[in-house]
């Protein structure tokens, strides 16, 4: 006989958790320092940060594969509970986020540290290198080269320009030239030298790549309660979302965009918001293209429009969503998702400086990446912050 089937509940995660520390070493080229040295240098930042001890963190969620995994909890001196380590690109930090909120929801932890750490830049670990399953018998071996599909195919649907991914480029390292840590601080550059700039991959020029930094990256997740006990300024998590392209690359559109529906869907249906009520973005940001697909992806242009909406000056600090406020990966720095969590919590407390986007009070972050070993079928997330 067939047993009745047990009603669905939605827990809703709406502002019951928060981020309450935050820890960011130097970032650029460090020879002279260990991964294990940055990533106890951003864990003690954190906690620092955050009015804790070590004793106090009893989860341990880590980005793993980017080197030999140094995370080792003796170097760090914690004893948590639960450690884990994660591996899904620049959809990394935030996983590790949404990780955190389920431990924490199931009791498994209480207070989570999420890090992430590397010196790919010292090392001469270059991503770029990468390659991703069988596609490499076909000459592509690189995350530059899956971007630059879609970069192309967005050209021949739409009409984008290499002006406009100039444009994404020429913005951006703007908000870095008002960000004394940006790697790009006191550098600017024009749309003509931009177009000046040598081939990569076509159609990428060298400014439209980021490049690897060494440095590293902490945060600390608790209750919403807990975090007022701890700090004046918490952030809070009002949703979060995850997705992958894989369908897509069964129905051969996988270079026509990324999958920022569901991620999307999932993360406005819990925080009650729709794209209006975004402040600032803070999108993961590789490549050019990322922008201005993701521009689209969460609505706010239409498809198709992104290039000519970055173009417009629709993402700078008094356009219509200020977009990547430090500089974003391209001229900032780069911690794979690291990077945009990091200046979407920083939005929030008010810590931007020059950039900082006046009564800002939510922040969408993504993330995008992986390593599923099929062409472009990487994985999203999204998480929505606010102040």
């Amino acid at each position: 006989m067939r047993q009745p089937q047990p009603t669905k509940s939605v827990v809703s995660i709406k502002d019951k958790y928060a981020i309450v520390g935050l820890g960011v070493t130097k970032q650029g080229k460090l020879p002279d320092v260990t991964t294990r040295d940055v990533a106890r240098e951003a864990m003690e930042l954190a906690l620092g940060d955050a009015n804790l001890k070590r004793s106090d963190v009893d989860g341990f969620i880590y980005q793993s594969g980017l080197e030999p995994d140094v995370y080792d909890c003796r170097y760090l001196n914690i004893s948590p509970k639960n450690f884990w380590a994660m591996q899904a690109g620049g959809a990394t930090a935030g996983a590790t986020v949404m990780a955190a909120v389920g431990a924490i929801e199931t009791g498994v932890a209480t207070t989570v540290l999420c890090m992430g750490a590397s010196r790919l830049r010292s090392a001469n670990l270059r991503l770029g290198s990468v390659a991703y399953g069988y596609a490499q018998a076909w000459g592509l071996v690189s995350p530059i080269a899956f971007h630059a599909l879609n970069a192309t195919r967005h050209m021949a649907l739409y009409g984008t320009t290499h002006e406009d991914l100039g444009h994404v480029s020429v913005t951006q390292r703007e908000y870095a030239c008002m960000r004394p840590e940006a790697m790009e601080y006191g550098n600017p550059i024009t749309l003509q030298a931009y177009l000046d700039s040598p081939w990569i991959a076509h159609p990428f020029r060298l400014l439209d790549c980021t490049r690897d930094t060494d440095g590293g990256v902490a945060m600390i997740v608790t209750s919403a309660e807990r975090a007022k006990q701890l700090t004046d300024k918490p952030v809070y998590i009002m949703g979060l979302g995850a997705g992958n392209n894989i369908r897509r690359w069964h129905d051969k559109s996988v270079y026509q965009g990324l999958d920022t529906a569901r991620p999307r869907e999932a993360a406005f249906r819990t925080a009650g918001i729709t794209t209006e009520d975004i402040d600032v973005f803070e999108c993961y940001d590789a490549f050019t293209i990322n922008v201005i697909m993701q521009l689209e992806g969460y609505g706010f242009c239409e498809e198709g429009e992104g290039g000519a909406f970055v173009a417009s000056g629709a993402t700078k600090l008094a356009g219509k969503i200020p977009t990547n406020t430090a500089g974003g990966q391209l001229s900032g720095w780069y911690a794979q998702g690291f990077t945009p969590l990091t200046e979407g919590v920083r939005q929030m407390r008010g810590e931007c400086g020059a950039s900082q986007v006046k009564d800002a009070e939510i922040a969408l972050v993504t993330g995008h990446g992986g390593s599923s070993g099929v062409q472009n079928t990487w994985n999203h997330s999204c998480l929505v912050l606010r102040r």
